[in-house]
């Protein structure tokens, strides 16, 4: 019985630990932690320069959550408190039939996307070296066989993954800046 209630406690606490503690590990140098103040990044609205209309609102909030989601960063909404910036632009969106059928229409379509990427350290301006600058995404989808789907749910897909690819980048490229170490 009183095991029972040791247990118990000991996951109240540690359980009240957790909830509280910040999402992901925070970053460290030579195993020190890097100060909050040099974690926090503005992300600026990601520009289209492409046909498609929407895709760079929904870019945005795929950043915005991928990098709270990793917890490096610290994100900010406020551009003055930011110790850096983070510019993306759609520059390219491409679609293309890949299967045809006898009458030439679409069976199965791929998407290509190319975003290019920036981190501005806010005070300086100087522009944090990245390993790529642009990011491209391909995804293939089909509205009529296999797993079937909208070019707006691929679209979301394709968004998804190129969220991901811009976070780690940033990351990396960041913690580069600061440690002179890759990750």
């Amino acid at each position: 019985m009183k095991q029972g209630i040791v247990s118990f406690l000991i996951f109240a606490f540690s359980g009240c630990a957790f909830l509280s503690k910040e999402p992901g590990r925070p970053p460290k140098i030579d195993g020190v932690p890097i100060p909050d103040s040099k974690r926090l990044i503005y992300i600026q609205n990601v520009r289209n320069n492409t046909y498609s209309p929407g895709m760079h609102t929904r870019l945005t909030q795929m950043i915005m959550e991928e990098i709270d989601r990793r917890g490096r960063f610290i994100t900010t909404r406020e551009k003055t408190l930011a110790k850096y910036r983070l510019y993306a632009e759609i520059v390219h969106y491409q679609q293309v039939g890949d299967l045809m059928d006898l009458a030439d229409r679409q069976i199965t379509s791929e998407l290509f996307v190319v975003t290019r990427v920036e981190i501005i350290e806010a005070e300086t301006g100087n522009k944090i070296p990245m390993e790529r600058s642009e990011i491209p995404g391909r995804v293939h989808f089909s509205t009529q066989i296999g797993f079937r789907e909208s070019e707006l749910e691929a679209q979301n897909r394709l968004l998804r993954v190129m969220a991901l690819r811009i976070a780690e980048e940033a990351e990396r490229g960041w913690y580069y800046s600061l440690s002179g170490v890759l990750n």
